[in-house]
C-alpha cells in the first residue's frame, strides 16, 4: 500500500478544499449578512435638580419612554423624509438605564434581601436597531433626528411653551368670504403679536443662528403686517361692500351680533351678583373692623393688632380675593366684547345698506383676492421665521435641562470579517481533513482492488485500468512502453520453493517499482510479468533506464548469489515506430520480450549472450556468460 503523505493528499485534493472553502465561507458570509444588525447608541442625562428624584423641570414624573413615542418617532421621520411605518420604527428603539458598577452592586445586594433600591438614575443610554437593509447610516441618522426631535419636544412639554400654531393655514381648508378671510387674518396676526411680546420680554437677548432673527425683529415684522395689510384689506372690502355671497355675509354678521350680544348679557348678569356679594362682604367685613378697633383698650394695642394681623394673613389669598378677580375679568371681557359686536355692527350695516351698481369700482373681486392671499403668503411665510427661530429656543432650552453626554455610535452585531476569516480557516482544516481521509480510503481501496500482495506494485486490474485510460486517445511522442517478465520464477519456486521465488519476485518488482514511480507506471501482469509505461521518454533516456534496472538487478544477484534473478524484456516506443496506439505499442513490446529482437538484432529472446551495450533487457552478465 502507498505510503501515508498528508501533502500528497492534499496536493491531490487541493480544488475540492478550494473549492469546498470557499462555498463554504460564501454560505457563512450571507447568512451573517443576513443576521447583521446595526445599533446605534447615545447617552443623554437630565440635569435639572428633580432629576435625581425622577422629576422633569415642572414637577411632573420622567417618562423616558417618550423618547420613542410617536410624536417624536413621526417628526423625525418627516426630518429624515421617511415615510416606513411608525410602529416598526419604535419597535427597533429602546432606552436603558446609565447606574455606576458601585451603584448597581449595592441595588442587586437590596434586592437579595428582599428590599427596594431608591436609587433614580438621571442618565439614560439609547439605541436604535438598524437592520442589514437599511445601513449603518440609517441608523446613525435615524437616532440622530430622534435625540433631537425629542430635545424639542422636553422643552417644549417641560421647559417651554409649546410653539404657537398657524392660524392662517384655517384659509385653505374652509369657504370664507372677503370679509370673514380678513378676520382670520387679523386674528391669527394678533395672537401671534401677543406671543411675540411674552417672548420679546422672556428672551430679549436670542437671536436665531438659522433665521437670523431676535423675537423683537419678529414682532417688528409682525406689527407692521398688523398695522399696513390688516386695514388695508379692511379697506379695499368696504369701499365697495365687496363680498362673494352677501346673503350669506349679512347672515352671518346678524347671527355673530346675537351671539355677542347673549354673550355680553350672561357675562353681565354674572358680573352683577358678583358685584352683590362683593359689597355685602365689604359691609360685613367693615363691621367686624370696627368692633375690632373699638375694643381695644387704647391705640398702641389698636396697633398691634393690626400689624399681627396684617403680619398672619399676608400670604394667603382668600375667597373675597378670587371673588375681586373674576370680577374683574368678566369686567374686561364685557367691554371686549361690546367694542367687537360694535364692529361686527358697523359691518352689518355697510352690507345691508350696499346697492349694486355697475358703476366702476375701486377694488375688483380678483384685486381683492390677490390682496388676501399676498396677506396670507407673509403671514405663512413669517411664521416660518417664528416656527424655526422657536424650535432652535427649545433646543438652547432643552440643553439646559438634557444634555447629550456621548455622540453617537453605531456597532454591527455580527462582524462579518471576522466570521468569513474563522470560516475560511474552519473550511480549509475541514477540507484538508477530509482530503486525507478519502485519500486514506481511496489508497486502502486501490490496495485492495489494484495492488498485488505478493510483489506490493500495482496488479494485473491497475494495468488494463491504465490502458483503458489512455486506449481511447492516441499517444504523445516518445511514449515508452516496456514488458518484462522474470523468467527465472519457475526455477526458483522449483528448487527453493514457493516462498523463494515470491521473495525474489518481490524483490525484483520492488526495483522495477522504484523507477516507475520516477518516470511512469510498472505494474505485474500476473506469471512473473510486468508492464512499464513512461511517458516522454524517448528512446536514449529509455536505453538509461533499462541500464539502470540491469544494473540493479545486478547488483541484487551479486548480494543473493543462490536466488539470482533472470529476466528477459521487451521495448517499443511511440515516434519511434510509429505507433500511437497504446494496446498495438504493448503488443509489440510483448512481441519482441518473447522474439528478443526488441528493435534490434544484439539482443536474444532468452537475453542469454547478450553484449555489454545492450544490458538492459539482459538476466545478468554472469548468468548469460554461463548460458
Amino acid at each position: 500500500m502507498r505510503q501515508f503523505s498528508i501533502l500528497r493528499y492534499l496536493k491531490k485534493f487541493s480544488l475540492l478544499i478550494f473549492l469546498l472553502s470557499a462555498i463554504g465561507s460564501l454560505l457563512i458570509y450571507f447568512y451573517a449578512k443576513s443576521q447583521q444588525r446595526y445599533v446605534a447608541s447615545t447617552v443623554i442625562q437630565y440635569t435639572n435638580s428633580a432629576a435625581k428624584e425622577g422629576y422633569t423641570p415642572d414637577g411632573s414624573p420622567l417618562n423616558v419612554e417618550e423618547i420613542y413615542s410617536s410624536t417624536v418617532i413621526d417628526a423625525a421621520m418627516t426630518d429624515l423624509g421617511y415615510h416606513s411605518n411608525i410602529d416598526s420604527v419604535r419597535s427597533n428603539c429602546y432606552v436603558e438605564e446609565v447606574i455606576p458598577e458601585t451603584r448597581q452592586k449595592l441595588n442587586e445586594a437590596l434586592v437579595e434581601k428582599g428590599e427596594d433600591p431608591s436609587y433614580v438614575t438621571d442618565t439614560y443610554r439609547v439605541y436604535f436597531v438598524g437592520d442589514n437593509d437599511t445601513g449603518e447610516d440609517y441608523a446613525w441618522n435615524m437616532l440622530d433626528a430622534i435625540i433631537k426631535n425629542y430635545y424639542e419636544f422636553y422643552a417644549g412639554k417641560y421647559v417651554e411653551e409649546q410653539l404657537q400654531g398657524n392660524g392662517v393655514s384655517v384659509l385653505a381648508e374652509g369657504n370664507y368670504d372677503y370679509m370673514e378671510s380678513t378676520q382670520v387674518l387679523e386674528d391669527s396676526i394678533s395672537e401671534m403679536l401677543d406671543y411675540l411680546l411674552s417672548k420679546r420680554e422672556d428672551y430679549p437677548y436670542f437671536r436665531s443662528v438659522e433665521t437670523g432673527y431676535t423675537y423683537n425683529d419678529l414682532y417688528r415684522i409682525y406689527r407692521l403686517l398688523y398695522n399696513y395689510e390688516i386695514p388695508g384689506l379692511y379697506a379695499a372690502i368696504l369701499s365697495d361692500a365687496e363680498t362673494d355671497d352677501i346673503d350669506l355675509l349679512v347672515s352671518r354678521l346678524t347671527k355673530d351680533c346675537e351671539d355677542l350680544q347673549l354673550n355680553i348679557g350672561n357675562r353681565q348678569e354674572r358680573a352683577d351678583f358678583l358685584k352683590k356679594l362683593i359689597d355685602n362682604y365689604s359691609a360685613r367685613n367693615k363691621e367686624m373692623m370696627d368692633y375690632h378697633y373699638q375694643s381695644a383698650e387704647n391705640g398702641t394695642e389698636s396697633i398691634l393688632k393690626d400689624v399681627e394681623y396684617n403680619h398672619e394673613h399676608s400670604s394667603k389669598e382668600t375667597t373675597y380675593d378670587e371673588l375681586i378677580q373674576e370680577y374683574v375679568n368678566l369686567n374686561i371681557d364685557v367691554q371686549q366684547k361690546t367694542i367687537e359686536k360694535a364692529h361686527k355692527e358697523y359691518l352689518l350695516s355697510v352690507f345691508e345698506t350696499v346697492h349694486r351698481t355697475s358703476g366702476q369700482k375701486t377694488f375688483s373681486p380678483e384685486e381683492i383676492r390677490e390682496k388676501i392671499a399676498h396677506c396670507a403668503e407673509l403671514a405663512t411665510k413669517y411664521y416660518q421665521y417664528v416656527e424655526n427661530t422657536g424650535r432652535e429656543l427649545n433646543r438652547q432650552l432643552s440643553a439646559n435641562y438634557l444634555a447629550m453626554i456621548s455622540s453617537i455610535n453605531v456597532q454591527p452585531t455580527v462582524n462579518i470579517k471576522l466570521y468569513l476569516a474563522l470560516a475560511i480557516v474552519l473550511f480549509v482544516l475541514v477540507g484538508g481533513i477530509g482530503a486525507v481521509l478519502l485519500g486514506r480510503a481511496l489508497d486502502f481501496i486501490d490496495y485492495f482492488r489494484y495492488v498485488d500482495k505478493t510483489v506490493q506494485i500495482p496488479n494485473r486490474a491497475r494495468c488494463d485500468a491504465y490502458i483503458g485510460e489512455l486506449s481511447d486517445k492516441l499517444l504523445d511522442e516518445n511514449f515508452s512502453c516496456v514488458a518484462m517478465k522474470m523468467d527465472s520464477l519457475s526455477s526458483l519456486s522449483n528448487e527453493y520453493g514457493r516462498a523463494a521465488g515470491d521473495e525474489a519476485l518481490k524483490d525484483f518488482a520492488a526495483i522495477l517499482k522504484s523507477y516507475g514511480d520516477l518516470y511512469g507506471f510498472v505494474g505485474h501482469n500476473g506469471s512473473g510479468v510486468f508492464y512499464a509505461f513512461f511517458p516522454k521518454c524517448p528512446p536514449d533516456k529509455l536505453d538509461v533506464i533499462l541500464k539502470a534496472i540491469g544494473r540493479q538487478v545486478e547488483k541484487y544477484n551479486n548480494m543473493k548469489p543462490g536466488h539470482t534473478v533472470h529476466y528477459i524484456c521487451g521495448k517499443a516506443v511511440s515516434s519511434a515506430d510509429h505507433i500511437f496506439e497504446i494496446r498495438d505499442l504493448l503488443r509489440l513490446a510483448l512481441q519482441r520480450m518473447h522474439s528478443g529482437q526488441n528493435g534490434s538484432d544484439s539482443e536474444t529472446a532468452s537475453g542469454k549472450n547478450v553484449p555489454e551495450d545492450a544490458q538492459s533487457c539482459s538476466k545478468d552478465r554472469k548468468n548469460g556468460e554461463k548460458s
